[in-house]
C-alpha cells in the first residue's frame, strides 16, 4: 500500500500537476494576445481547438492511469487481507482426492504451504498413494523437509476436508472391515494433508497429543500428560532432513493449544459435536477425527455420515483430519475433556474398539 501511495505521488507532479499548470499558462497568455487583437483569424481557432483536444486526451489518459492504479492498490489490500487470513489459520488441512494423484497433481496441491515459514509440523494422511510420492512432493520439488518435521501415514481410510466440495469427505479401502463380517470400504484414493502452524503445535510440550502409530508395530499407548488421542494406521514414516523416507513406528504431534477431546461408540454424532463444542472458548479451528473402520459406510452403510451430523452439531466448515484406525485411541467414554491452553489435564485412556474419537481445536 505505501508502495502504490508513493508511485502515485511520484507520478502525480510530472504527469498531472505540471501539464495542467502549463496548458493553464498557456491558454492564459493565448487569450490575452487574443484579446490585444480585434478578431482571431479562422485557423487559430481551429489551432485552439486541436490543442484543447491534445490536452482533453492527456488529461483522460492521467484519469485512466489513476483508476488502474487505484484498482490495483484495492486488488492489493484484499490479496493481503486473504493471505492473512490464511496464516490466522493455526490448523490449515485439506483432502486432495483421487484418481490416478500423482506428484505434480499433489505439489499444485501443496505448493501454497511452501509459502510459509512458521509450519510447525506438517502430517500426510494417505490412502492408495505410495509414500515416495508423498516424499517426492515435500522432500523434491517443495523442500518442505527442510522447514519441519514432516510425517506419513500408511491409513486404511481417510477423512477430510474438500475444497472444492465445500465439505468433509470420508475414503475407505475397498473391502476393508469385511475381515469382520462388515460390508467392507467403497475403495478410493486420496491424501489428507495436516499443516500445524505455530509454536503452539509441533513442540515436546502441550495438553494434546495426536498418536498414530503402525499396526503391529507399537503398542499404542497415551502420553506421560496431557490429554492423547489417535489410533493405528497400516504404516507410519519420517521425511528426514536429508530427504530419505524412513519408516517409524509412530508420531505424535503435541499441542498446547485449547481443545476438547471426546470417545464414542453411538449414533449421537450431532449431541456429542454439540457438547464437545462448548468446552472451547471460541468455535473450533478444525477437528482431528479417528474413527474405527469398522464404522463409516461399514456401520451406517453409507460414507460421510459423522462428519455431516458434526456439521449440523455446530462444526459446520470446520475441517477435518484423520484417518479410519485399527484400534483408536482416545480417554474414556463420557462427557468431552477440555483442555485448556498451556495446560495438561489428568485424565483416564482406553484403547478402543468400534469407537470414534473427535478432536477439537480451537
Amino acid at each position: 500500500q505505501v508502495f502504490i501511495q508513493n508511485l502515485v505521488a511520484m507520478a502525480f507532479v510530472p504527469c498531472f500537476w505540471q501539464p495542467v499548470q502549463q496548458a493553464g499558462t498557456g491558454l492564459q497568455a493565448r487569450r490575452e494576445r487574443e484579446g490585444s487583437t480585434p478578431s482571431v483569424s479562422v485557423w487559430n481557432r481551429v489551432s485552439l481547438g486541436v490543442e484543447s483536444q491534445h490536452q482533453f486526451r492527456g488529461l483522460r489518459s492521467v484519469v485512466v492511469s489513476g483508476f488502474l492504479l487505484s484498482v490495483f492498490s484495492r486488488g492489493h489490500q484484499r490479496a493481503r487481507r486473504r493471505r492473512s487470513s490464511v496464516c490466522r489459520r493455526a490448523i490449515d488441512t485439506f483432502l486432495v482426492p483421487g484418481p490416478k494423484i500423482d506428484v505434480g497433481k499433489l505439489a499444485m496441491a501443496v505448493a501454497p504451504l511452501a509459502a510459509h515459514i512458521d509450519i510447525s509440523c506438517l502430517v500426510f494422511f494417505s490412502l492408495g498413494v505410495k509414500p515416495e510420492i508423498i516424499s517426492a512432493v515435500a522432500g523434491g520439488s517443495l523442500g518442505i523437509h527442510g522447514m519441519c518435521p514432516v510425517y506419513i501415514a500408511d491409513c486404511y481410510g481417510v477423512i477430510g476436508w474438500d475444497k472444492k466440495e465445500k465439505k468433509n469427505v470420508e475414503l475407505m479401502e475397498e473391502g476393508r472391515g469385511s475381515e469382520y463380517g462388515c460390508p467392507g470400504g467403497q475403495g478410493g484414493e486420496g491424501v489428507v494433508v495436516v499443516a500445524f502452524r505455530g509454536k503452539q503445535h509441533g513442540g515436546e510440550d502441550g495438553g494434546t497429543h495426536m498418536v498414530v502409530k503402525a499396526h503391529d508395530k507399537a503398542k499404542l499407548e497415551a502420553a506421560a500428560s496431557g490429554v492423547s488421542y489417535g489410533g493405528y494406521a497400516k504404516a507410519c514414516y519420517k521425511l528426514e532432513h536429508s530427504g530419505d523416507l524412513v519408516p517409524i513406528d509412530e508420531f505424535v504431534v503435541s499441542s498446547s493449544t485449547s481443545s476438547a477431546i471426546v470417545s464414542f461408540d453411538g449414533d449421537d454424532a450431532k449431541e456429542v459435536a454439540a457438547s464437545a463444542a462448548t468446552q472451547l472458548p471460541a468455535k473450533a479451528n478444525a477437528a482431528g477425527y479417528f474413527p474405527c473402520f469398522c464404522r463409516g459406510y461399514n456401520k451406517y452403510m453409507a460414507d460421510g455420515v459423522e462428519p455431516e451430523a458434526f456439521a449440523s452439531g455446530g462444526l459446520d466448515g470446520v475441517p477435518l483430519f484423520g484417518m479410519f484406525a485399527h484400534g483408536e485411541l482416545g480417554p474414556s467414554k463420557g462427557a468431552p475433556v477440555a483442555v485448556a491452553s498451556g495446560e495438561a489435564p489428568e485424565t483416564g485412556h482406553d484403547v478402543h474398539s468400534s469407537t470414534s474419537i473427535l478432536a477439537l481445536y480451537a
